[in-house]
């Protein structure tokens, strides 16, 4: 069975990226798939203080609720970061879990994580140029690979003021379904 974690980045539960994403997910349904949802703005997850103490053990030593995806994580085979572009970037909700990964690298620059966990952008924007958008997820996806993860592809859509809006556009929806099947061939 294929274990795919979702971190919501956006701070709504319902919005646009989170649809977006239900489009991905729907191509997983059916297939033996466990997926598990964390809803980040819900969450009690610290900024990384610098600290390297998990650079040693490959344990974070701040103990919040970071320590549950750490372990959903371990175990998964992919990872959909999903979030809305605020200011050119992903939310700070996603921006500290990213930036807690770092836990993931030993202090000889290999990794702590099991190979080959695919990862999947997925966001939502409400106007500006996809291509000044395109450029910061490959930089992101660059950096996790550093970290340890494998492949990332990214989903990006905009222009978007309602949720039906999306759920209009089939070629969206149509590369929605690509990369969920992407994702399940881990």
């Amino acid at each position: 069975m294929k274990k795919i974690i979702i971190l919501n980045g956006s701070p709504h539960k319902t919005g646009n990226t989170m649809a977006l994403v239900n489009e991905v997910s729907k191509s997983m349904d059916n297939k033996e798939t466990e997926i598990k949802t964390y809803n980040l703005n819900t969450m009690k997850i610290s900024c990384c203080q610098g600290c390297n103490a998990c650079k040693k053990t490959g344990t974070c030593a701040i103990k919040d609720d970071m320590q549950l995806i750490y372990d959903d994580i371990d175990d998964a085979d992919g990872i959909i970061f999903a979030t809305p572009i605020y200011i050119y970037q992903m939310s700070a909700q996603l921006k500290a879990v990213v930036d807690r990964l770092v836990a993931y690298m030993k202090e000889d620059y290999s990794s702590y994580l099991s190979p080959n966990k695919k990862v999947l952008f997925v966001s939502t924007f409400g106007g500006g140029d996809i291509v000044q958008y395109t450029s910061y997820f490959d930089l992101t996806g660059k950096s996790l690979k550093v970290l340890g993860f494998g492949e990332y592809k990214t989903l990006i859509t905009g222009g978007l003021r309602e949720i039906n809006e999306l759920l209009e556009r089939s070629e969206v929806l149509s590369e929605a379904k690509e990369m969920g099947e992407w994702l399940l061939n881990c």
